[in-house]
């Protein structure tokens, strides 16, 4: 019998392929993805004028700039877990590449958010909202990711499973944290005093799955 598209894309999907030129193709936008973070950084123009003009200037934007580092690290940290678990796969199939695509297209528009968080728009909750929201599910398609590698038996028999518990532990806490932050927003403009309470959720998360593993 003859088999149809959609039966030939299913079994397709269910074959796996190599994660090789995934992984260069992530490396390569997360690349641009931090040049553009970088490129949207306010500079002195020619009205700025002196040594007082340029520190004024500067002072003036450290909102941007620190907005920058922090986006900086959290696509930095992102990279570093997408490369802990994804080299030790040993093949995907069609639900890791989907999740791994919406990932980079949380990755790709993270200049973007960062850049609503600092605009001068009068829409503090919206503005903090799109870009906690990005960081969450930035995170959670990495873990959603891994799991279906998992789930289908994709991974070396070597993989360590401390390295892999703590790069989940890590993706977790900026699920929840950045989710939490959402509501917070909402009720004072200092929503992102939360994220300090990364590694505090983080230590908990991680003391909460040593216990069920123990119980």
């Amino acid at each position: 019998m003859t088999e149809t598209v959609a039966e030939r894309a299913q079994s397709d999907s269910a074959v796996p392929v190599s994660p090789e030129r995934l992984i260069y193709f992530s490396d390569a936008v997360i690349a641009i993805a931090i040049t553009l973070l970088a490129l949207e950084l306010p500079v002195p123009t020619g009205s700025v004028h002196g040594n007082h003009g340029v520190l004024e200037f500067l002072r003036e934007h450290s909102a941007e700039y620190l907005a920058f580092l922090i986006s900086f690290t959290a696509v930095a940290m992102q990279w570093m877990a997408h490369h802990r678990l994804f080299r030790y796969a040993t093949g995907l199939v069609g639900g890791v590449i989907q999740a791994n695509l919406v990932w980079l297209l949380m990755i790709v528009v993270m200049p973007f958010t960062t850049k609503m968080l600092t605009s001068e728009a009068d829409g503090f909750q919206v503005q903090f909202s799109m870009y906690a929201a990005d960081q969450a599910l930035a995170a959670l398609c990495l873990v959603l990711a891994f799991t279906a590698l998992r789930r289908r038996g994709l991974l070396r028999a070597n993989t360590p499973p401390g390295a892999i518990t703590e790069t989940l532990d890590w993706m977790t806490t900026v699920i929840v944290v950045f989710t939490i932050s959402i509501p917070i927003a909402f009720m004072t403009h200092w929503a992102s005093l939360s994220w300090i309470f990364l590694p505090v959720v983080r230590s908990a998360i991680r003391f909460a799955r040593r216990a069920a593993s123990t119980a």
